[in-house]
């Protein structure tokens, strides 16, 4: 969770239009009033938890606070999103333990345990197999709830389904990203539904940015607000698209990780994965100095998974 904002992510920097609603001082005033947590504020983190802050229990214990403005849906998503991450850590995933959460005013809060390590700059091959490990955990600890999930994707590419996709800021685009638009859509409509309906736990934000590490070692993998059933392979993709476009691995290992992509999902779900995390990409760099990045290693990633 996160105050409320809107974001433009690449792997390397983060741009936030921010509207503090309440700000961190009035939450903790709220926190110790209303719940009896009283916490000391460290700092706010600078990258990877957007909207994040590093707070101190009397106990000394670390942790980390965030927040988001409170309606019904949210708490529900909250609540659906916190169910998923205890099946996840019953199966072994490294997601570091909630501490305590729920509403204070106008806004829903949660307090993790602060995790060990740094974000990752490079993914070695242990580290490669630690990060398919963890996707291995995912496999089968849905809710239930994936049946839409192609429906979901292929929806997305045309119209605002998560704040993570957003094809509307495309609207009246031309040239190069006109041209890449209408490919990743073709894409999409060609592909052939999979016959199974999965009921993984997809992390929907997964890539290097969003793991740290220490000494090799994965420690955890964070925010994972935007979480939902479908099919964990989706997570192989973006992690597959973080290393094309920001270069963090080897060959050897890029490698090693497209035949796991090719060994756990179908030609055409892994093309239409490729393409809405393509779309992802071009709605927050469209009219940046990424664009043009982003649209040349947006052809490049589809010819990879989208033909032949």
């Amino acid at each position: 969770m996160s105050e409320n904002a809107s974001e433009s992510r690449n792997g390397n920097q983060t741009k936030v239009t921010r509207k503090s609603s309440p700000g961190v001082a009035e939450l903790l005033s709220l926190l110790a009033r209303e719940q009896g947590l009283k916490l000391r504020l460290v700092r706010r983190f600078e990258r990877g938890d957007e909207g994040a802050y590093e707070v101190v229990d009397p106990a000394g214990h670390t942790l980390v606070l965030k927040w988001v403005p409170w309606r019904e849906d949210a708490a529900k998503t909250a609540g659906a999103t916190a169910r998923r991450l205890e099946r996840l850590r019953s199966h072994g995933a490294p997601i570091p333990a909630q501490v305590a959460s729920g509403r204070v005013g106008d806004v829903l809060f949660e307090l993790q345990e602060l995790a060990a390590g740094q974000p990752l700059e490079e993914v070695t091959e242990s580290v490669l197999e630690q990060l398919l490990g963890a996707v291995a955990t995912q496999r089968g600890a849905g809710l239930g709830t994936g049946a839409n999930w192609w429906d979901f994707l292929i929806d997305n590419l045309f119209r605002d389904r998560t704040q993570l996709c957003r094809p509307s800021v495309l609207d009246g685009c031309t040239g190069p990203v006109q041209q890449l638009l209408k490919r990743l859509r073709k894409v999409a409509l060609d592909a052939r539904p999979p016959q199974r309906v999965p009921n993984d736990v997809v992390h929907f934000d997964f890539g290097p940015a969003n793991v740290l590490a220490d000494g090799g070692r994965l420690t955890a993998i964070l925010d994972w607000q935007s979480c939902r059933d479908g099919d964990a392979s989706y997570d192989l993709v973006t992690t597959d698209w973080d290393l094309a476009a920001w270069p963090k691995a080897t060959p050897e290992v890029c490698e090693r990780l497209v035949r796991e992509i090719a060994r756990t999902c179908d030609k055409g779900a892994a093309a239409v994965y490729a393409a809405h995390t393509v779309l992802r990409n071009l709605t927050w760099s469209y009219g940046t100095e990424w664009e043009e990045h982003i649209v040349h290693t947006g052809h490049a990633f589809l010819d990879r998974w989208a033909t032949g």
